[in-house]
């Protein structure tokens, strides 16, 4: 049975490998379940056996690496307490792929209920929500991406306070990212408000950390955590009332190519493509994330996407972190999405409307 990394109560007990004492300026790697504060950041490392490792860098910088003798360990890097209010941004490379068990979120845990959450990025050849007799929430807008949303209970497990039985919250982005350059933003508000709409109500506020798991497998990572600022595109935002104008500059590479508008996760418009390089216009007073879609790809197909205007102030396409259906790093949306290229079917996101 998978095993979570709802392990802190453990974790507490244990003793670092190195000692804590380190030079916040000095690189401190972890080979022993280990909780606390690193150059201004909390961190938490735990493994139940095997190899993994995680080295503590600069600021908000982890490294980690592990092999399948390892059967199952997390760690990350964030902050004690978390807030419902974080904006988080994150950056580096996620060594995993679609065959192993790994995956990249923001992960934390809340008292009053005990609820333990995660905003899955990334994953691998499991989907940590695809829990048995778990119920479906539906979907949302945020940071240019779309979440499904996801309740698990978990009976008599591990969790911060001993063994008990609590609920799980899962943000699931769909598509996932990919593999190995990776960048984005979380706007941790827009979950908690979309959680509580459902009822899927948080407590008092323990730690959160941009984790990295592994379980069964062998990876990497390399990622860097900091604070953010803004209200991050989500569609509980109020930003963006009243009819906009919205300009869609693209073409395709063979002709044919089909792309649509969205905001909010609702097709606004369609449009076939031709080779030129075309301004495409839809009104729509929506509002939450915009993104451009590509779905019909077939061999001899791309999509170019020079930028989109609202209201007439250009968003370039290379300019954002969300971009699922460029191919880079040997997959599709494996890269660090600043392209303005859709070479497999998936979206570019454009922020809020």
């Amino acid at each position: 049975m998978r095993v979570t990394f709802n392990k802190n109560n453990v974790v507490a007990s244990l003793v670092c490998a190195l000692a804590v004492g380190v030079s916040g300026a000095s690189a401190q790697t972890l080979t022993s379940n280990s909780t606390g504060t690193n150059n201004g950041f909390y961190y938490s490392f735990w493994k139940d056996s095997g190899s993994a490792s995680m080295t503590l860098g600069a600021a908000g910088r982890y490294t980690s690496q592990w092999t399948s003798n390892t059967n199952n360990w997390v760690g990350g890097k964030g902050w004690n307490p978390g807030s419902s209010s974080r904006v988080l941004n994150y950056s580096g490379n996620y060594g995993a792929s679609n065959s192993q068990n790994s995956y990249l979120a923001f992960y934390g845990w809340t008292r009053n209920p005990l609820i333990e959450y995660y905003i899955i990025e990334s994953y691998g050849s499991y989907n940590p929500a695809s829990c048995s007799g778990g119920t479906d929430y539906g979907s949302f807008t945020s940071d240019g991406a779309t979440y499904n949303v996801r309740r698990c209970l978990r009976t008599q497990q591990p969790s911060i306070d001993g063994t008990q039985t609590f609920y799980q919250y899962f943000s699931v982005r769909n598509p996932k990212k990919g593999f190995g350059n990776i960048s984005g933003t979380i706007t941790f508000a827009n979950h908690a408000s979309f959680w509580a709409s459902k009822g899927l109500n948080l407590g008092t506020h323990d730690y959160q950390v941009m984790a990295t798991e592994g379980y069964q497998s062998t990876g990497s990572s390399d990622i860097t955590v900091a604070a953010g600022t803004g209200s991050g595109g989500g569609s509980s935002s109020s930003a963006g009332s009243g009819s906009k104008s919205v300009v869609v500059r693209a073409k395709g590479v063979a002709g044919g190519e089909v792309v649509t508008l969205k905001v909010n996760g609702t097709a606004v418009q369609s449009w076939t493509l031709t080779t030129t390089m075309t301004n495409y216009t839809a009104s729509t007073s929506l509002a939450g994330g915009a993104t451009v879609e590509y779905a019909n790809d077939a061999t001899g197909r791309d999509v170019q996407v020079d930028y989109i205007s609202v209201n007439g102030t250009v968003r370039q396409s290379e300019a954002q972190s969300y971009n699922t259906g460029v191919y880079q790093n040997g997959a599709c949306g494996g890269g660090n999405g600043m392209s303005e290229w859709l070479h497999c079917n998936g979206a570019i996101g454009y922020g809020n409307l």
